[in-house]
Formats: structure tokens, sequence, C-alpha cells
């Protein structure tokens, strides 16, 4: 077995199982009223809508065009932006000590608003390339969608099995991430030094910290939620944005672009995680409890 062949058959098992092990960590930790909690706060709600719907794709809009990327880059970054509600946001959250109640609920709403933004919205921000819209629903629908509806309806129905599951789900969505970076990166590490030098890794970067400083600045200084929008809009779902490119850019360089900027995310945000949590920017506060 090659190289080629073997990291392919990883990928078809990493990248779903990233994919549905993240939402059912998150739909194990959340009963349907909790879902449906933070649509009172239309405050938070719309800066989350906002921050990451609007402000994200301007945001990788005028990057792409300020670094004039290739096009595969171009691609992967605009399939990031549309892609928000990653569960890596609660890790974060909580080495910034932030209130991890408003952290849970905005991404809840976030991961379902990114599967029905997806598939309608990529396909405008993409004009001459090929998009399969339903492609890209059907793909969400299966590893995000339903896996997460399935853990939520453990959780309402046998909360007791659902927090016994929540923690071994949540390590094994970790080691799936870990696994997909590194096969990823063995896999496209040829196109990955082809990056070098195009302005793929000065606008992965600049995306982060512009979107970080949206985020910051739509939440404002109340109850503590710049710092929560700001790690919301910054981290993007890579899980989604994966499978996304995965099943409908594989072969092009938009499937390194996503690992790549993955794994800078990590190298930025972690460290302003920590930073943001040595300044005591916001009291942790446990998740909502059923």
């Amino acid at each position: 077995m090659d190289l080629e062949t073997a990291t392919d058959a990883v990928a078809a098992v990493a990248v779903p199982l990233f994919a549905a092990s993240s939402m059912v960590a998150v739909g194990l930790g959340h009963t349907v009223r909790q879902f449906l909690a933070p649509l009172r706060d239309l405050r938070l709600v719309t800066a989350g809508l906002v921050a990451n719907f609007v402000g994200a794709p301007l945001v990788a809009l005028a990057v792409v065009t300020l670094f004039d990327v290739p096009e595969g880059v171009r691609v992967g970054l605009m399939v990031l932006a549309c892609a928000a509600g990653a569960p890596f946001v609660l890790k974060l959250s909580r080495l910034a000590r932030t209130d991890m109640a408003v952290s849970s609920s905005l991404l809840a709403v976030m991961l379902l608003a990114t599967i029905a933004y997806m598939p309608l919205v990529l396909p405008l921000l993409l004009p001459g390339v090929e998009v399969g819209a339903a492609r890209i629903a059907v793909v969400l629908l299966l590893t995000m969608l339903l896996p997460l509806l399935a853990a939520v309806a453990l959780r309402q129905l046998a909360p007791r099995a659902a927090t016994a599951l929540q923690a071994p789900a949540g390590r094994l969505s970790l080691v799936a991430m870990v696994v997909v970076l590194g096969n990823q990166l063995l896999a496209d590490h040829r196109e990955l030094a082809g990056l070098v030098g195009t302005g793929a890794i000065a606008a992965i970067v600049l995306s982060i910290v512009l979107n970080f400083s949206l985020g910051w600045l739509v939440g404002g200084r109340r109850g503590g939620r710049g710092p929560v929008l700001g790690i919301s809009t910054s981290q993007r779902n890579m899980g989604a944005a994966t499978v996304v490119v995965v099943a409908n850019f594989g072969g092009t360089t938009a499937v390194p672009t996503v690992v790549l900027a993955g794994f800078l995310a990590l190298v930025v945000l972690v460290p302003v995680a920590r930073w943001l949590g040595g300044r005591g920017t916001g009291a942790a506060t446990a998740l909502p409890s059923a």
C-alpha cells in the first residue's frame, strides 16, 4: 500500500469521525431547552450571527483580494469563513476563563446556522467555481446534523448515560482532530510546501486576527462577551470545513489550506486564550445543567 492510498483510507474514516464525534460531544451536553434558551437573548444571537456569517466572509473576501492568493487557497478560506460553531471554542473559552454558559449557548446557535448557511451561501461566494450545494447539504446532514440531533435526544431521554458518554466523545473528537491534521499534513506535504511564498500563511493568520478583533468589537464589553465573540468568530469550524472541501474540492489546494488554517488557529488562539485567562477577562462558569 503506497502513501497516497494509506492516507486516503485514513481520511475516509477520520474526517467524518472528527465531524460526527464533535457534534456528539456538544449534543450530549445540551438538552432541547438549552439549545432554545439562547434565542431569548436576541442581542447575543444577533451579534454572533453578524460576526460569524457577515463579518467573517467579508474578512475572507478582503484578505484573499489583498494577498491575491491561488484559487485553491481562496476556496479553502471561503469555506472556512462559512463554517462557524467549532466545538473547540469551548476548550478555548475554558482557557480564557470566559462565561462558559454563554459560550456553550452561542456554539449551539452557530452550529445550527452553519448547517443551513453553507449550502446556500458558499456557491454565491465562489462564482466561477463548481460548488455542489446539494452535496454540501447531504454531507453536513450526515456528519453533523444527525449526530447532533441523536446526541441531544439521548441527553433529553437518558441524561445519566449522556453525561457518562460526553467526556469520551470529547476525547474521541480531539484524537480524531489530531489524526486528521497529521494525516493531511502527511498526505499534502508537497502541496503545503508549495503554499509557502503564495501569501497563504499571511492570509490565514490575518484572517484569524481580524476575525478575533471583529468578534470582540461586536460582542462589546457587556458581560464579558467581547472575548466570547472574539473566540467564536476566529476559531472556525474545521470539522464542517474539512468534510466540505474533501467532498467537493478533493485533490485541490483547498484541502491543505483548511488543514493549515486549523493548525495555525491552534498556534495563535491557544496562547491568546491562556493570556486572556491569566488576565481574568471573565469569570469561568459551569456549563448549564440539564
